[in-house]
């Protein structure tokens, strides 16, 4: 019997999705478990990769089990077997050829800003902090428009990972902003390493006021290079936020 599992984790205690030798993992951390309640080894398989502290509300993985179990039991064994920082929120049937990742239609991504001179001490692990005050978000927010459609992303990722094809389409990028709060809203297609992080600190450079906010375009030219775009923020303000199917795996 095939399972989707939503999962929601704290980024700071992993070093990220995908297994790594000796390297506390939340794919290693799901595999144990399922492993030990399915009495032989469960192979899982995540609909994204979280770099290590990125955090995850919606993240969605697949993985087949030797009985037929009931989702509900299924969920609380799990969560009885996982460490603290991580949580399955919820399990259900799906088909045998259903697949977590490759069946995902779009993913979408939240990135935290909290700018002011000081901060309550519980947002900051999960928000990025800007202390100077000396930005203008709504700048950012019409730069925004931009990044929208499909566009060559090559200088919007780490230079070392990436791959032969840089193309994605993003289908929504906007900002809200309620006090000191800032948050980004990103849906796409599919993410490059590193691109929305990569995203957050272009947008910031626009918010500064040293570039307007069409300079966007300018970054997906020919003869830009990524030491032309902003900082890579990072990875606490950065959620995971849900994964969507073409069907409804949750009914």
């Amino acid at each position: 019997m095939r399972y989707a599992a939503e999962v929601s984790y704290e980024g700071s205690k992993f070093c990220g999705w995908q297994r790594q030798l000796g390297l506390p993992t939340v794919q290693e951390y799901m595999e144990r478990a399922l492993s030990l309640i399915n009495g032989s080894f469960v192979k899982v398989a995540g609909a994204g990769r979280t770099d290590a502290g990125v955090h995850a509300k919606g993240q969605v993985c697949s993985f087949d089990m030797n009985k037929d179990w009931e989702p509900r039991r299924l969920l609380l064994a799990l969560n009885a077997n996982i460490p603290d920082g991580m949580s399955a929120m919820r399990i259900a049937r799906v088909n045998n050829l259903f697949h977590a990742r490759f069946d995902a239609g779009s993913r979408e991504y939240k990135y935290f800003v909290w700018n002011a001179s000081t901060i309550y001490p519980h947002l900051k692990p999960v928000t990025c902090w800007v202390k100077s005050p000396d930005r203008d978000w709504g700048l950012a927010a019409e730069a925004c428009r931009y990044l929208e459609g499909t566009h060559d992303f090559a200088n919007f990722s780490r230079k070392g990972e990436r791959p032969a094809n840089t193309i994605r389409t993003l289908y929504e990028v906007r900002m809200n902003q309620e006090g000191n709060l800032v948050t980004f809203h990103i849906k796409g297609s599919g993410f490059l390493t590193n691109m929305v992080r990569i995203i957050i600190g272009n947008l910031e450079k626009v918010a500064t006021g040293e570039h307007r906010p069409e300079w966007i375009n300018e970054l997906f030219m020919d003869d830009a290079d990524r030491c032309d775009g902003g900082k890579t923020f990072p990875a606490s303000g950065l959620f995971l936020w849900k994964i969507n199917y073409c069907e409804n795996i949750w009914d």
